[in-house]
């Protein structure tokens, strides 16, 4: 292989795969490449055309929904080796009438999308199986449209050919496609496999750009992509592959394209192979830089020499092509808004990466739930990543990603709190309310099950602290099928922050949800 300053030219095979099994080879060229792979026809009904969907930014209040994931697989172990996954989508409808809802199924291969109707109850919850939709084997993209306002989130899980259950993951949707995105969070090196999944939802062919950053002092000689997207189809490109040969094993990702596409980062990590990784997380891509952002429900296990237990780290991106470097400074507090430690503060060069290690900087002890503010002299993108139990290298320790906040709300939504995975296995559902004001404020919640009376309870956020909310308990007999919720602001002058980890009492799965107040 070799490198230049902007293109990244194959004298070996490049490898474009699904994200879920060996790697397919292409023949040896000089990009850009397609990603186009070519599987057996659809055993479902005859898809219908879909129309070309706005890329108008995130709804208003009050108005319909347009939600989008790129990512998505059905592949079985019999037909895929490595693992089995089962897709959901849990779809929250928190209003007091019907909403009609249209899943829009772009499968990698066919030649239109498959579209599904359904209608969501007013105030339920519905938990929709991809994998019935589309059927097994299928790498699947969706866009999930209402004329109401509803909530959506995805999650895969996966079960090893042995019948082991492997780690899941939980993703939010992108409420409109986009020509920039950008994935702070990012490794190729130990035993991390990565991948980035493209949708292009739109009528014409998609050109697109990926630029590795590494983390180095500057973006000089960083492995570059050039591929396109066929219309109304998505593709995959294996990062691992791309960036086979850099020193920069930790690396973010820089993606433009001169119509609006839809990115997802897909990375296993741990023991086994592929796809059938123990770990897993699946995030979407940030659309916008800030200056000041903010992360909450961070655990730290302690650190020596070298982080233990539980570990945390906060990746930060420069999605700036030139100008000075970035100083990010980040501070941080326990649950009760008292401050942690020192603040750190990092130099991030345009077109760079660089990476906190939460338990070096918090100390010895094990302390969580944590907050973080980032404040930084120009623009950037953050992501949380969090590993439960140990090193994410070795090992069957699970993993989540959360996105920095750069806006906080009054009104957020997560419809996916299930205290149970789709085959039933039980899940400690936690909430971490967030408030970075200078006074108490009181947060109200209402769950949503599968239908009838929602459940209400409320909870005061201390200033600058966090309050961890046990859902299991406090959603009652929701708790027992799909669940989702919403939390609003009932008292106070400040706005805050919520998220959400699911773990399996074995400790093998982790999932997240973020609090999402935009579709």
């Amino acid at each position: 292989m070799s490198v230049g300053d902007s293109t990244f030219t194959s004298t070996a095979p490049f490898l474009v795969t699904d994200g879920f099994g060996p790697p397919t080879p292409l023949p040896s060229a000089s990009l850009p490449v397609t990603g186009t792979i070519t599987i057996p026809p659809l055993a479902t009904s005859t898809p219908t055309a879909a129309s070309t969907p706005a890329s108008t930014g995130s709804p208003i209040p009050g108005s319909g929904t347009t939600a989008y994931f790129a990512e998505g697989y059905t592949g079985q172990a019999s037909f895929n080796g490595p693992a089995g996954f089962d897709e959901s989508l849990n779809i929250l409808n928190p209003g007091g009438d019907p909403a009609a809802v249209t899943l829009t199924y772009f499968v990698q291969g066919a030649a239109s999308p498959t579209i599904i109707a359904r209608t969501v109850a007013p105030g339920a919850v519905l938990r929709e199986s991809v994998n019935a939709d589309v059927g097994p084997d299928r790498m699947v993209a969706v866009q999930i449209s209402s004329p109401g306002r509803v909530f959506v989130s995805r999650t895969i899980t996966r079960i090893a050919p042995s019948g082991a259950r492997l780690d899941g993951s939980t993703t939010q949707p992108v409420s409109a496609p986009s020509t920039s995105w950008g994935f702070p969070e990012g490794y190729t090196g130990f035993t991390f496999q990565q991948y980035l999944t493209l949708l292009n939802p739109g009528q014409a062919t998609a050109s697109v750009l990926i630029t590795l950053a590494p983390q180095a002092d500057t973006s000089a000689g960083a492995h570059v992509l050039r591929l396109t997207v066929p219309p109304q189809s998505r593709v995959t490109a294996n990062i691992t592959a791309l960036n086979r040969g850099s020193s920069a094993k930790s690396v973010g990702m820089l993606i433009t394209s001169d119509l609006p596409i839809v990115a997802e980062r897909v990375i296993y990590f741990g023991d086994g192979s592929g796809s059938a990784k123990f770990g897993s997380t699946v995030s979407s891509g940030i659309g916008a830089p800030a200056t000041t952002l903010r992360l909450a429900g961070l655990i730290s296990g302690g650190s020596a020499s070298q982080p233990i237990g539980d570990q945390a780290y906060i990746t930060l991106l420069n999605p700036a092509s030139a100008g000075l470097a970035v100083q990010v400074t980040a501070a941080f507090a326990d649950a009760s808004g008292h401050a942690l430690g020192g603040p750190v503060t990092v130099s991030v060069a345009p077109g760079t990466r660089r990476t906190i290690a939460v338990n070096q900087a918090l100390g010895p002890a094990p302390v969580g739930p944590v907050s973080a503010t980032l404040t930084a002299t120009g623009p950037i993108e953050a992501e949380g990543a969090q590993y439960f139990g140990g090193s994410p290298n070795t090992g069957t320790h699970p993993g989540i990603t959360l996105p920095a906040r750069a806006t906080t709300t009054v009104d957020a939504f997560l419809p996916d709190l299930s205290t149970a995975l789709q085959d039933g296995t039980p899940i400690t559902r936690t909430v971490y309310l967030y408030n970075p004001g200078a006074a108490t404020v009181e947060v109200s919640a209402s769950y949503f099950g599968a239908g009838g009376t929602p459940v209400h309870a409320s909870y005061a956020v201390p200033a600058g602290g966090i309050t961890t909310v046990a859902v299991n308990a406090d959603a009652g007999a929701l708790a027992h099928g799909p669940l989702g919720a919403e939390f609003l602001l009932q008292s106070g002058n400040g706005p805050f922050l919520v998220s959400s980890v699911g773990r399996t009492a074995d400790g093998l799965v982790a999932v997240e949800n973020n609090g999402d107040s935009t579709h």
